[in-house]
């Protein structure tokens, strides 16, 4: 019999690394660690009766998008958020039948954890949103000339010009290292929205004046966020009607889409990551999407893909996942091979 029964949304498991428990929580707990790192949570110890904030799969330093809450009185059980993911669940450890009390005791407890969380998250939401919109509105639009056009130039890449796009420039943005400013970069700043168009995060790609990617720890940062990030993306171009049907094609990264728009003369969103594109929704009116998975070595972009084409395919559109066919690339990596094998 396995040591916990875990009931979760997560779209699959990760290769999150969890310390090992503290033996003064008990065996009981025993299935809680391996079940937040499914989830993608980081947890370095396991500290009960307390709403702790850890880190999640694809996090940056500092970044502290998970959350969860261990009630030890009666059957152990946990709540945990993945907010980066846009997914929650709760862990139950296994354990004797609880008696009806029990069980209410043990549902009302996770409600409060749950209506607390959604509480204080709903909070961080509207006081980041209007950060986010001064930020995006203080940019510029994208033009060859800027050290952003220049960037996905080098790469053989379109330049998205126009002011309504979700693709903007920035002279100078400051970079910060945890608690550290490092030094103001130009910087390519992407605006993510969820399904009804709300702007949930921006993301952004320090460069050099030149058009390289700064020489720095992390030259691509996601801020935080104003709203759930499942189902969201960088929606660059708006879907085609090709054959009598609305296409688009989906990616992970900026570079990726821009490279597969090329290659597949189509539309094609950046869902940031592979969470992003496993949750992503597919707009009303789609008819036929095409996802363009990262070759990844783990396995971890073309699952991301697969989950995303099989979601669509259920939903009666018509679905195809590509892969380039080196491991360990991307759309953007072949769109270079090819040019230059031509």
């Amino acid at each position: 019999m396995s040591a916990a029964r875990h009931m979760s949304t997560a779209p699959g498991p990760s290769h999150a690394r969890v310390l090992p428990i503290e033996s003064a929580v008990g065996s009981t707990l025993d299935g809680l660690a391996p079940a937040l790192a499914a989830a993608g949570l980081r947890v370095d110890s396991i500290e009960p009766e307390r709403l702790m904030r850890c880190p999640v799969d694809g996090d940056r330093r500092g970044q502290t998008s998970g959350a969860y809450r261990l009630f030890t009185d009666g059957r152990p059980a946990a709540p945990w958020w993945n907010w980066k993911a846009g997914t929650s669940g709760v862990w139950v450890a296994d354990g004797p039948p609880l008696t009806p009390a029990q069980q209410q005791h043990q549902r009302q407890r996770i409600a409060q954890a749950q209506r607390e969380r959604q509480h204080e998250q709903a909070r961080q939401w509207q006081a980041q949103l209007p950060k986010l919109i001064h930020q995006w509105n203080a940019a510029q639009p994208l033009t060859e000339h800027c050290a952003a056009g220049i960037y996905l130039a080098r790469r053989g890449l379109p330049v998205p010009v126009g002011d309504a796009l979700p693709l903007r420039f920035v002279p100078q943005l400051d970079y910060w290292d945890g608690p550290e400013r490092v030094g103001g970069y130009p910087a390519l700043l992407a605006a993510v929205t969820d399904p009804t168009g709300a702007l949930v995060a921006l993301h952004r790609t320090y460069l050099t004046e030149d058009g390289h990617k700064a020489p720095l720890p992390t030259a691509k940062k996601l801020t935080r966020t104003a709203g759930p990030l499942a189902g969201s993306a960088i929606k660059v171009w708006p879907p085609l009607l090709r054959d009598g049907a609305l296409v688009l094609g989906l990616a992970e990264g900026i570079e990726t889409a821009l490279a597969a728009s090329v290659l597949a003369g189509i539309p094609v969103w950046p869902c940031v990551s592979a969470h992003g594109l496993a949750s992503f929704e597919p707009p009303a009116g789609v008819q036929r999407i095409y996802v363009f998975a990262d070759h990844d070595a783990s396995g971890a972009g073309q699952r991301a893909a697969e989950r995303l084409a099989q979601r669509a395919a259920r939903m009666g559109l018509v679905a195809r996942t590509l892969t380039p066919p080196s491991p360990g690339t991307d759309w953007a990596d072949e769109l270079i091979a090819r040019r230059a094998t031509t």
